[in-house]
C-alpha cells in the first residue's frame, strides 16, 4: 500500500471505531458527548428521512464527502490487490447498480418498504446496501474465476449463482413491499421484473462476453435488482397513476445526457483509438513510469500523448458518464424545483440556489463542476497500478450526480 492508502484505512477503522462506541454507550445506557453527535446529526437525519424528507446538515454533509473520499483511497487498493480489472468495462458494468440505488431510493419515497426496511433505503444506508451486493456478486465471481472451470461450465455458473442472487433479492424485498401495500397494489410487475431480470441473465453469453466473470456477476445482479425495484414502481404507477405532465421531465433528463454523451463520445473517438493503437490510455502512464519521470521526459511518444489526450479523454466512458450524470443532477433538480415546486434537501446545493431564487443556478454549476471532471480526468496522470484509484474517484463522481438525478426525475414523474 501507499501510505495515504494506510492513512485512509486507519481513518475508517476510527471512525467505525467511533460509531460502534457511540451506539454502545446509549446500550448501556451511558450518557455521553459522541453518542449525543452520533444520533443530532447522523441517525435521527437517517430515520426522519425514512419516514418523510428530513434533509441534511453541515455536519453530516461533510461527513459522508470525507468517509466517501477515505472509501475510494481504501478500495482502491484493495482492488489493486486483488487483481480486478480498473479498464472502462468495470464502469459498465457497475452502471446498473446506479439504477438500483436510484430505484430503491423512489420505492422507499413512495413509501412501499416496511418500517424495518425503509431506513436503509436513504443515504448512506442505500450506499452501503448496494455495495454488499456489489461485494457479493463480485465475490462469486471471482471466485469462479480462480476454480478456473473449462469455459462453458463457467458460463453456467456464472448464469446459475446470478440468478440466485436475483431471485435472493427479490425473496428479500418483496415481502416488504408487499406486507406495505396490502392488496391495494397489483404486485404482479416485480415479480415480472425478477423472470425477465432471470431470463436475461440465462441468455446473455453474447451480450457480455467482453466482462470479466467478476464484471459480469456484478452487471447480471445489478440489473436483477434493478429490475425487481423497477416493477414495484410500476404497480405504484398502475394503483396511482401520475399526471401526464410529469413525463417531459423524465425525457429531458434522460435525453440530454445521453446526448452529452454520444457528443463527448463522437468528439474524442479517433483520438482514443490511436492511442489505444500504441497500447495507451490517456491519463494511465505506462507501466513503471512515475509522474515525475514522465513530466521530465522529452520523446515523440510524449508529444503524441500529450497532443492527443485531452480529446481522446472525453470518450472514456469513466468521464463522459461521471459528466453527464452531474448533467443529470442538474436539470432534474432545476425542474423540480423551479417548475413542480420540490425543495433541495442538501445544505450546500440549497445555498446555491438561494443564490439567484432559481435552481437554473444549481444547473449551471452542476454543468461547470462536469466540465472540471473532464479537465482534472483530461490532465492528471495517474501511475499504472494507480488505475484503480482513478476508476473509483470516476465512479463516485459518477454516482454523486446520476444516482440523484435518476432518483429526483424518477420520484417526479410518479408524483411522489
Amino acid at each position: 500500500m501507499y501510505v495515504w492508502e494506510r492513512w485512509a484505512v486507519n481513518a475508517l477503522s476510527l471512525t467505525l471505531l467511533l460509531i460502534f462506541t457511540g451506539i454502545g454507550l446509549v446500550w448501556a445506557g451511558v450518557e455521553n458527548p459522541l453518542s449525543e453527535a452520533l444520533f443530532e446529526f447522523f441517525i435521527d437525519p437517517i430515520r426522519g428521512e425514512s419516514v418523510g424528507d428530513s434533509g441534511y446538515n453541515t455536519v453530516n454533509t461533510m461527513t459522508y464527502a470525507l468517509v466517501l473520499g477515505l472509501f475510494v483511497i481504501a478500495l482502491s487498493a484493495w482492488l489493486r490487490g486483488l487483481g480486478i480489472d480498473p479498464s472502462d468495462a468495470s464502469v459498465l458494468a457497475l452502471l446498473p447498480f446506479i439504477t438500483w440505488a436510484a430505484f430503491g431510493e423512489v420505492v422507499e419515497d413512495a413509501e412501499m418498504f416496511g418500517p424495518d426496511l425503509a431506513p436503509y433505503f436513504v443515504s448512506p444506508g442505500i450506499h452501503f446496501q448496494a455495495a454488499f451486493w456489489v461485494i457479493l456478486a463480485g465475490a462469486v465471481g471471482l471466485s469462479l474465476d480462480r476454480i478456473k472451470l473449462p469455459e462453458e461450465p463457467q458460463q453456467s455458473h456464472v448464469e446459475a449463482l446470478a440468478s440466485i442472487l436475483i431471485l435472493t433479492q427479490f425473496i428479500f424485498y418483496g415481502p416488504s413491499i408487499s406486507e406495505k401495500v396490502g392488496d391495494d397494489f397489483a404486485l404482479w410487475p416485480m415479480l415480472l421484473g425478477a423472470v425477465v431480470a432471470i431470463a436475461f441473465a440465462c441468455t446473455s453469453k453474447t451480450s457480455t462476453s467482453a466482462f470479466s466473470n467478476v464484471q459480469r456477476m456484478v452487471y447480471l445482479v445489478g440489473i436483477g435488482g434493478s429490475l425487481v425495484f423497477l416493477g414495484a414502481l410500476v404497480s405504484h404507477a398502475i394503483h396511482s397513476p401520475p399526471p401526464t405532465d410529469r413525463l417531459w421531465p423524465l425525457m429531458v433528463v434522460i435525453a440530454l445526457p445521453l446526448l452529452l454523451c454520444y457528443s463527448m463520445y463522437s468528439y474524442g473517438r479517433e483520438a482514443a483509438e490511436e492511442l489505444a493503437g500504441h497500447g495507451l490510455v490517456a491519463g494511465i502512464l505506462p507501466p513503471g513510469w512515475t509522474e515525475e519521470r514522465y513530466m521530465e521526459s522529452e520523446s515523440p511518444e510524449k508529444d503524441m500523448i500529450e497532443s492527443l489526450r485531452l480529446r481522446a479523454s472525453t470518450a472514456q466512458p469513466l468521464i463522459f458518464l461521471a459528466v453527464a450524470g452531474q448533467l443529470m443532477d442538474g436539470v432534474a433538480t432545476w425542474i423540480g424545483i423551479d417548475f413542480f415546486g420540490y425543495s433541495e434537501k442538501h445544505v450546500f446545493s440549497s445555498g446555491i440556489i438561494d443564490l439567484l431564487d432559481t435552481a437554473l443556478t444549481f444547473a449551471i454549476v452542476k454543468l461547470g463542476l462536469g466540465a472540471l471532471i473532464w479537465y482534472f480526468f483530461a490532465i492528471a496522470n495517474f501511475e499504472h497500478r494507480q488505475q484503480h484509484l482513478r476508476l473509483l474517484i470516476g465512479v463516485a463522481m459518477l454516482v454523486v450526480g446520476m444516482a440523484p438525478g435518476l432518483r429526483d426525475v424518477g420520484r417526479l414523474t410518479l408524483g411522489v
